[in-house]
């Protein structure tokens, strides 16, 4: 694209962005950074490896501006923060840069992350390791992050733990609901189960609880 900048029009939906017209017609948008970084102003001309460099900057800083936003609602994993600039069809060359430049701000910190999600997620409800480590699978952790944080957690506390826990508030309410014993056993490892706990470390916690009862 070649021309002559004609005017340059504060867009009504965005502000922070105006409407460049070349020749007397819409040629682009660009944000308030991207003219002030080229100093674009009416009567200027902008050639076909000047108008690339101008995308190319506006690119990035949208990007960067989608992805602040972004984690301004709350942190988020690299894997989230790709698909969230994927979906507004930013080229891979501008989202690879932006995630750099996240990374070199501390904004995007995967063992961080992880730690924290981990922390959310037991906070609600203990769960095993094995459902942990597939949470933060999903969200695109890296498998030695992943490692680190489920060995890191486990020292502190293991499934055992976790599942004692998750019994101990559960079963109160499986008493109430059923008498028969053997219905009580099921229903506490039917929900153990639900919360990706192994057999053997079910069997032992079921164990515990009933045995507790007698």
């Amino acid at each position: 694209m070649e021309g002559r900048i004609t005017s340059i029009v504060r867009q009504k939906k965005d502000s922070a962005r105006a409407s460049i017209f070349m020749d007397e017609e819409f040629a682009f948008g660009v944000c308030d950074q991207t003219i002030e970084r080229f100093r674009l102003r009416k009567g200027d001309y902008i050639d076909r490896v000047l108008f690339e460099k101008i995308t190319d900057f506006d690119y990035f800083i949208e990007a960067k501006r989608i992805a602040l936003a972004y984690l301004n609602h709350r942190a988020r994993s690299e894997k989230e923060i790709r698909q969230r600039l994927q979906k507004e069809d930013i080229p891979e060359a501008i989202v690879l840069r932006v995630i750099e430049f996240l990374k070199e701000q501390k904004f995007i910190d995967d063992e961080a992350w992880s730690k924290a999600f981990v922390n959310d997620k037991l906070v609600r409800k203990p769960v095993s390791s094995k459902q942990l480590a597939f949470g933060l699978k999903q969200k695109g952790v890296p498998k030695e992050v992943i490692e680190e944080t489920i060995a890191n957690l486990n020292a502190e506390q293991g499934d055992m733990e976790r599942a004692i826990q998750s019994a101990e508030k559960r079963w109160p309410r499986i008493l109430r609901s059923e008498s028969d014993p053997k219905k009580q056993k099921q229903k506490l490892y039917t929900f153990l189960a639900s919360r990706g706990f192994e057999y053997e470390v079910i069997e032992k916690v079921i164990r515990q609880i009933m045995n507790d009862e007698l």
